[in-house]
């Protein structure tokens, strides 16, 4: 089967990619600004040679992106192409753009040329603040208070994926993730305290935390949110058309002990920032059940061993020994 993949070389996207061709898939990598070298870290280059095509292309672009879905093929589209938090901040003309008019170009693409499926990041940031909910873990289906653009983006794409499904009958599923991490990530408010608190200590460089101690958030290790994208793409049509994916729930304090039960020479300062700019004080509780019942989903990474795999994996790409 060909499948198409936005964003294919980003964080998230490159491992799905990775775990397609693994599959036997034949992949068209779509992105902006393609980085092989994320794909080299996952693939060789015979995988690459044989089962990947990279094209340069903007998500807006709706000719481009279908005229390449028309020219190979393709019969799913995983959509993991977006602005995060940060971005969408600094830039909300651009933000909207690309993540509400590039996702709408997916959705009516894969309508105009009979894609099978869809499969889209969405987010918790949907959601509200815990307070604006009587349930301790926020229902799947709960109503939406976005607290930023970010999250309203996300939402508006939830009624856009609706719409589609009901008017033409499509097979749409979105993931929603919140707090991704692990090794190679760049962008988005998650990168930025990984890379201080994991990253900079597991290369022997301090680390200054933007986050306060106490802040306890749901961390998704990066394998974990790839397979549950790959269980939703996989999958027969399901009832539920958004899936929440709750992390491991553990506060910043505790990761950044553990990065020190691990290096104990680690230098980590946590820098808590002022609550009114804080996009830390936040949801993390969500109840997982749909996913679990319809897709067979749980975390298979524990805290502990994801933070140990990031440390690992930039430490052995400048050959340094294992913790």
């Amino acid at each position: 089967m060909t499948y198409l993949v936005t964003g294919g070389t980003g964080f998230i996207g490159s491992r799905v990619v990775r775990d397609l061709v693994t599959d036997g898939e034949q992949v068209i990598v779509y992105d902006w600004l393609p980085d092989r070298l994320m794909l080299q870290r996952f693939l060789n280059s015979e995988q690459i040679e044989k089962q990947v095509k990279i094209i340069q292309g903007d998500i807006t672009d709706f000719a481009r992106l279908a005229g390449t879905i028309k020219e190979y093929g393709v019969e799913k589209i995983i959509h993991t192409a977006a602005l995060l938090l940060h971005d969408v901040n600094a830039n909300p003309f651009l933000g909207i753009r690309v993540n509400c008019d590039g996702t709408v170009a997916v959705f009516e693409a894969a309508r105009l040329l009979g894609v099978k499926k869809v499969v889209w990041i969405s987010s918790g940031s949907v959601f509200g603040p815990p307070e604006a909910y009587r349930e301790e873990y926020i229902p799947n289906d709960a109503p939406h208070y976005p607290q930023n653009l970010y999250g309203a983006t996300k939402s508006i794409d939830e009624h856009f994926a609706n719409y589609y499904a009901d008017t033409y009958n499509m097979d749409i599923v979105a993931i929603r993730l919140v707090l991704v991490y692990g090794a190679w990530q760049s962008r988005g408010r998650t990168a930025r305290i990984i890379q201080q608190m994991v990253i900079n200590p597991a290369l022997g460089l301090p680390g200054k935390v933007p986050a306060a101690r106490d802040n306890v958030l749901g961390w998704t290790y990066v394998e974990d949110a790839a397979r549950a994208i790959l269980l939703a793409a996989k999958s027969g049509k399901t009832r539920t058309r958004a899936f929440s994916v709750r992390g491991n729930i553990h506060s910043v304090g505790e990761i950044a002990d553990y990065v020190k039960e691990l290096i104990p020479s680690a230098d980590i300062t946590l820098l808590p920032l002022e609550k009114s700019r804080s996009h830390l004080i936040m949801t993390c509780k969500y109840d997982t059940s749909h996913i679990e019942e319809e897709l067979g989903f749980h975390l298979q990474w524990t805290m502990k061993e994801g933070i140990r795999e990031t440390i690992n994996q930039v430490r052995g790409e400048r050959e340094l020994h294992p913790v």
